[in-house]
């Protein structure tokens, strides 16, 4: 037998650590004296005390180490099979980490490429939209393939309609209903439909002539923006707002943003919230 001080030694376990595996019944020692409380491990013990000080610098929870010592009358097996799991969930957190690491900064790489912020002297647009959900409401969920084909769709109907289309197409973020966020992908269309388009789930109006504030994003070469990041242009944007004193009104926030030209040569960004109607 041998006591607490000398299997410690021999296993390389710390005592303090050996009153913990007693506690949680990890490594019981073979006796404990009742009056005095000394601890006392059989020879046999010795391999299972190394074994768990070699799962525990290799990282392995000591649940699972319990586990594991379980699944075999020796304990290697099951150390080993637990030791090689551990690795493979490491490895895989690792990879989630680097992923997240290089996404952040792209993003934070894109937020200094520089942003043209202008006043611009809008015309009356019409226009029609289709609202854009996402799975369980949350916007964020909602990706570039859903939306393109939500603009896919909506050309469509309109082409079947016979209206040709006469500008870029936008999605306008705004304030929805119960003050919630709504998401509306549009077309630009020559004239007004008003009353005319009566496609449930469709929205046909007129942008009225107005001032708006413009933020137009050209990336860099190369340049990614991770999904699900804001976009500079719309930071840009609202620093502009704050730089220029511009408060929106509250409850009629809506940020418009079209994408221009698909050559990336040409490729730009434009974010805009109107500031003043004329």
């Amino acid at each position: 037998m041998l006591q607490i001080g000398d299997f410690a030694g021999i296993t390389g376990l710390s005592v303090k650590a050996l009153r913990h595996y007693g506690e949680k019944a990890v490594l019981a020692p073979e006796v404990v004296d009742e009056r005095s409380g000394y601890r006392w491990y059989a020879e046999g013990q010795v391999r299972t005390g190394a074994t768990i000080r070699a799962m525990r610098a290799g990282g392995v929870p000591l649940p699972e180490i319990a586990e594991a010592l379980g699944a075999s009358s020796v304990g290697a097996d099951g150390a080993l099979d637990a030791l090689e799991a551990h690795r493979e969930r490491v490895l895989e957190e690792r990879a989630r980490e680097d992923l997240a690491h290089e996404a952040a900064v792209n993003e934070l790489r894109a937020l200094r490429v520089p942003v043209h912020v202008e006043l611009r002297q809008q015309p009356e647009q019409h226009f029609v939209g289709r609202a854009l959900h996402a799975p369980g409401d949350d916007l964020d969920e909602l990706t570039d393939d859903e939306a393109n084909a939500v603009f896919g769709e909506l050309f469509e109907r309109l082409a079947d309609a016979r209206i040709p289309v006469s500008g870029e197409f936008w999605t306008t973020l705004g304030t929805g209903e119960n003050g919630g966020v709504a998401l509306m992908g549009c077309w630009e269309v020559p004239h007004s439909l008003g009353a005319a388009w009566t496609f449930p789930g469709d929205r046909a109006g007129t942008l009225p002539p107005r001032t708006e504030l413009v933020a137009t994003w050209r990336p860099e070469e190369g340049e990614e923006l991770p999904e699900g990041a804001t976009h500079p242009a719309i930071v840009a944007l609202f620093d502009a707002l704050d730089e220029r004193g511009i408060e929106l009104r509250l409850g009629r926030m809506e940020v418009r943003q079209t994408i221009r030209g698909q050559d990336p040569n040409g490729f730009s960004v434009e974010v805009s919230v109107v500031v003043a109607e004329r």
